[in-house]
């Protein structure tokens, strides 16, 4: 394909910057109640274990639903693709709020809005492939994820301000009209792809369906990703679903737990920052990939042993730092693995098996402590697991141009 073939447009930072937005509501629609656990039950009046379920419902619904987004992504592309989730986004999140205090119907509403998730999240590397060229596709998938992190941080900060004792009514009011107009403007602005591809990657022709599912399962290295995101997102859902409980032994209260929580989630954006850029300057993503890896290992052991503030603040960063930065990275390097299978397939694949990840680490880990309810068990075992990361790495190769 010649240069005049290829052309890269102004545009599509305007089409990143509302997938962002979109994806920004979507995390707060997920984490909205996280936050807010106490005051939930009280107002739909059920127990913590069914408020938990307005949250984890969004990982049970990823796995089902996460091929047929895929397909519908691959096959009608990105604007009908996420503008699915998009929608269902809009149209759902704002029913939360018409639903009131009926907590059947607030579920109902919540499964909607996790239906539309993973047409969200599937079509990240898809936008990445058809707006941006390759010297800043993994920037653009990076600063995509990072707007899941926002979401999530938002979410978790905003949404106490927004409940009045008990009532979530402004919340879920505020939430909602966020949500509709984050649909409406996805909808009206976002094109699928420019008039001239931005590279000869974005041209080529895609194999689908079953041909595609055999060839990304079949490639030893796209395995050795399945495994990174399976342990590795895993291991981050199962430490913030449980980082109060993991610092209570030590002495932290729940305001601390939301600080390093946090903290975490700025580790991991300036991760991702970080590493995309030197991805794309250098094209090496095994070694970032490695050092990704490296970091969340050393910082899950020192997590393990230690109960000094400033070693738990210093390595908490790090730990977000280490697993989320090695997440576009990995997205950008599986799609030059399988091609020419469309973007939306391995990101897919990897992202659910993320969200497995999660729904098995929270749930096998729960309650795996010492007699004094302590996590160190637990995580002892993730540090090991890290561990294997690191070696399964090191048998990556990187892709030649």
């Amino acid at each position: 394909m010649s240069e005049k073939e290829i052309q890269v447009y102004g545009y599509r930072w305007l089409v990143l910057v509302l997938f962002m937005f979109t994806n920004i509501t979507m995390q707060i629609l997920w984490i909205s109640y996280g936050a807010v656990t106490i005051e939930s039950t009280t107002f739909y009046g059920v127990d913590q274990l069914s408020i938990l379920l307005l949250s984890l419902i969004f990982m049970v619904v990823y796995i089902p639903v996460n091929f047929l987004a895929s397909w519908m992504i691959d096959k009608y592309n990105l604007r009908i693709g996420a503008g699915v989730g998009a929608i269902l986004g809009g149209i759902f999140g704002f029913l939360r709020f018409i639903a009131g205090p009926n907590y059947t119907l607030a579920l109902i509403f919540q499964i909607g809005i996790a239906v539309g998730q993973p047409f969200i999240l599937n079509s990240i590397t898809k936008l990445s492939a058809n707006w941006f060229p390759e010297s800043e596709r993994t920037t653009a998938t990076g600063l995509s994820l990072i707007s899941q992190f926002i979401g999530i941080g938002l979410g978790l900060v905003i949404t106490p301000f927004l409940v009045i004792g008990n009532d979530l009514n402004l919340m879920l009011l505020t939430y909602g009209v966020l949500a509709l107009v984050s649909g409406v403007l996805f909808v009206a602005f976002v094109k699928s792809e420019p008039p001239i591809p931005p590279s000869k990657r974005a041209s080529e022709e895609k194999v689908f369906m079953f041909e595609e599912i055999k060839k990304i399962f079949t490639n030893k290295y796209f395995l050795i990703l399945v495994v990174l995101f399976f342990i590795g997102l895993g291991t981050f859902n199962m430490i913030t679903t449980y980082i109060e409980l993991i610092l209570d032994p030590r002495g932290y209260g729940k305001e601390d737990a939301g600080f390093i929580g946090f903290i975490m989630l700025i580790g991991g954006i300036i991760g991702c920052v970080v590493m995309s850029a030197l991805s794309d300057k250098y094209k090496k993503r095994k070694i970032l990939i490695i050092t990704s890896v490296i970091i969340t290992t050393i910082s899950l052991a020192i997590l393990s042993f230690t109960a000094n503030e400033i070693l738990l603040y210093l390595f908490g960063f790090l730990l977000g730092f280490g697993i989320l930065s090695a997440g576009p990275v990995a997205l950008e390097y599986a799609v030059e693995l399988t091609a020419p299978v469309p973007e939306a397939t391995s990101n897919g694949a990897l992202m659910m098996v993320g969200q497995i990840g999660g729904i098995l680490f929270i749930l096998g880990l729960e309650g795996f402590t010492t007699p004094t309810d302590d996590y160190f068990p637990a995580l002892i075992l993730l540090t090991i697991l890290a561990l294997i990361l690191v070696i399964s790495s090191l048998f990556l190769k990187d892709i030649k141009e």
